[in-house]
């Protein structure tokens, strides 16, 4: 009888054993990520190659490189996105997991009896008892409510990582394109430059130009020869940038389509439509709210946590010098006469305060931002149609001008040179002042939260979401 009992206990505890998990070594080889990596930066960049294996290999022309194109790459494969849906995807794993009951609690172990009145055959008797303890006040559901709550947050956190990319990308793309605009630009006044030393030198030799003439020409193409270098790093920053944000190689920026960059509305939206606007779709305000709501979601379960459980199990044991056995079921709580969890709740208070103060003012740095973007584009708005109706005409005139006095004998060439330069400036400072317009609306965009202007070829569609997370993660943690 012996043997079996103990052979039961045997396998009982085998039993309960065996639903325990294993650990399972899961090595990080850095050579090897890193090779990964950069075979996915790479071969996105690459070329299709044929289908046939035998076909010949035809040079392919680089595809237009889209914002649409460029948005759905950072989907992909954009690093940073990577580790906000790795956070979430821990915490929705935590959350798939129903909060288990308590496990039971098993006591065994032997009585010594001693006295004039106990034999020796009865000296040791055995006893042991079986505890359950059931929660009460929904302990387990709040557990799993905050639980739910903690993943949408971290998936509410995604999407607003998200579409804080997808705004920035924005600016990235219009400084991509204008940035080569730019360079183009200065490409020409270098060209522009060159050319008028030439010519300076000719007018030496021709006696209407001095050495000091072709020096000082010399010195201005030197610097703009410098100049144009910096707009090649600063393109290079930019390329760099993109590459980072969305994870692929820069081989893949090469060709801008046609156009590039959104039609400017003739005028800003209202500010009173503005901020309403900007309550429902600004990345951070969206984040405070989730971050609320999972503090109240503590609350509710330090709340629950100030009702004691309910103990009971049955008892087993024989009285020590008799042939008598005992079975016994005890029912238990414990009286909150001290502890009712006061630190919890008051903690949990004050967290939901402190987020309640954190909204607030995100809030107020919000509504301060979009003020100042909301006048930075009518400012930049006005520069650019100055530069345009009076800076353009005016310079085009000059040259026009010009060209009438050199025919004519009035002025020299370095005179004309000299008005050709300027002209070219004026058109790099319009390219500089477009910039600051897109920028501008880029900025108005990130106070609101939401793309106010759309790309050639985007679609409302492709915008991340921030309202209907709860539903989303639901779906996931059902089973």
């Amino acid at each position: 009888m012996s043997v079996l009992r103990n052979a039961s206990t045997a396998a009982l505890l085998g039993l309960v054993l065996a639903g325990c998990e294993r650990y399972h070594a899961k090595a990080l080889l850095p050579q090897e990520v890193v090779a990964a990596v950069q075979r996915e930066r790479q071969m996105l960049s690459l070329p299709e190659q044929s289908v046939l294996p035998d076909a010949p290999e035809l040079p392919s022309a680089p595809k237009p490189f889209t914002f649409p194109q460029a948005a759905e790459l950072m989907a992909c494969h954009g690093p940073a996105l990577k580790e906000s849906r790795a956070e979430y995807e821990t915490a929705l794993a935590y959350a798939r997991i129903k909060t288990p009951w308590t496990n039971p609690v098993v006591e065994v172990g032997p009585s010594y009896g001693f006295g004039p009145d106990v034999g020796k055959l009865y000296r040791l008797q055995p006893f042991g008892s079986l505890g359950f303890t059931i929660p009460t006040a929904g302990k387990r559901k709040r557990q799993d409510e905050l639980n739910r709550v903690s993943a949408e947050m971290l998936y509410i956190d995604m999407q607003a990582k998200h579409r804080e990319l997808y705004l920035g990308l924005r600016r990235l793309y219009a400084q991509w394109t204008l940035g080569r605009s730019k360079l183009e630009a200065r490409r020409k006044i270098e060209e522009s430059a060159t050319k008028s030393v030439a010519v300076g030198k000719k007018l030496v030799e021709a006696g209407f130009a001095t050495a000091l003439d072709v020096g000082l020409l010399d010195l201005e193409a030197a610097r703009i020869r410098a100049e144009t270098l910096n707009a090649l790093r600063e393109q290079a920053d930019v390329e760099g940038t993109l590459s980072e944000t969305l994870g692929v190689h820069t081989e893949h920026f090469k060709v801008p389509p046609d156009p590039t960059l959104p039609e400017l509305p003739g005028a800003v939206r209202k500010l009173m439509e503005l901020r309403e606007m900007l309550v429902t779709n600004h990345p951070e305000l969206a984040r405070q709210r989730a971050r609320y709501q999972v503090a109240e979601a503590e609350l509710r379960l330090n709340i629950a946590k100030q009702y004691p459980d309910f103990h009971f199990g049955p008892s087993y044991e024989r009285d020590t010098g008799e042939k008598k056995s005992v079975l016994g079921l005890s029912l238990g709580i414990e009286l909150p006469l001290f502890d009712r969890n006061q630190l919890g709740i008051a903690s949990s208070k004050a967290r939901r305060e402190e987020v309640r103060a954190k909204y607030e003012a995100a809030a107020n740095r919000a509504l301060a931002a979009l003020d100042r973007a909301w006048r930075n584009i009518q400012l930049a708005s006005e520069k650019l149609t100055l530069i345009k109706t009076v800076l353009v005409p005016k310079a085009e005139a000059n040259i026009a001008l010009a060209k009438k006095s050199i025919e004519a004998g009035a002025t020299d060439a370095l005179r004309f040179l000299e008005t050709e330069r300027g002209q070219r400036a004026v058109l790099l400072e319009a390219l500089e002042a477009e910039f600051e317009v897109h920028a501008s609306w880029v900025e108005l965009e990130q106070a609101v939260g939401l793309p106010l202007i759309q790309f050639p070829g985007e679609a409302r569609e492709t915008l991340p979401l921030l309202d209907t997370q709860a539903a989303t993660v639901s779906e996931e943690i059902a089973p």
